[in-house]
């Protein structure tokens, strides 16, 4: 049995222990309880998110709500084990099945997410059972790691095309960066000049600013105000003959 609960649920580095129908007065509905535990040796700590060495089973149970299995409520009950971490102490391990804090299993919070750009406020309230603003923190958390597995739009540029561009009748300029190889606009700030340019490259790390080969501008205010320190340390060439923008 614990190996088809194993198989419906799908985590890994999951170990489902017991699996049982929780009916009490005390509950709104009846649930089915699974209890899990992390597998051994993959105990991470849920401050850092590095391997740790276990130290005790001591943090408590704590539960984690789940996406149904048909009619009936699913919730993950887990002993949960804390790590000796050298940098945090002795903290809580991270689980495989949900974010640190979170009451709620990924499976769960992605469900919720998607269900939130489909139908309305009291569709999603009503059909998952949790309060809106709950499930505006799963949305972000949601958003957070997705935005963490997207690559970087900085990696591997290798020639970039700057524009300044004028809208609200040229009262109000915009710089738009755009890279090349992939057609895309990869940043984009209010105002216009070298002090505007140098903030695109702030974020950027050493290899990332190693790897641009090619500025271009837009021939105009861009040809004279972008060949900046920042340019020249990443060892670039405006180019405001050959030009190539997004406008």
């Amino acid at each position: 049995m614990n190996s088809i609960f194993n198989r419906l649920l799908n985590v890994k580095n999951m170990v489902v222990e017991d699996a049982r129908i929780v009916d009490s007065p005390l509950r709104p509905v009846p649930v089915l309880e699974i209890r899990v535990r992390p597998r051994k040796g993959m105990l991470r700590c849920s401050r850092c998110g590095r391997r740790r060495r276990g130290y005790d089973r001591g943090g408590g149970v704590r539960r984690w709500r789940h996406q149904d299995f048909g009619c009936w409520r699913v919730e993950l009950v887990a002993m949960m084990p804390r790590v000796d971490c050298p940098e945090y102490g002795v903290v809580i391990a991270r689980v495989p099945w949900a974010e640190p804090g979170s009451r709620f299993t990924r499976d769960f919070e992605s469900e919720c997410a998607w269900l939130m750009t489909v139908a309305n406020q009291k569709t999603v309230s009503g059909f998952l059972h949790v309060a809106w603003r709950t499930a505006g923190d799963i949305a972000h958390r949601v958003a957070e790691r997705l935005k963490a597995s997207m690559p970087s739009p900085f990696d591997g540029l290798t020639a970039i095309g700057v524009d300044e561009t004028s809208y609200r009748k040229g009262h109000t300029y915009l710089t738009v960066v755009v890279d090349h190889e992939r057609h895309r606009v990869i940043w984009a700030h209010d105002g216009y000049g070298k002090d505007v340019f140098d903030l695109f490259f702030r974020p950027l790390t050493d290899e990332q600013k190693k790897s641009i080969r090619v500025v271009t501008g837009d021939g105009g205010r861009a040809g004279s105000t972008h060949a900046s320190p920042s340019t020249a340390r990443t060892r670039s060439a405006c180019s405001t003959a050959s030009t190539s923008s997004p406008g």
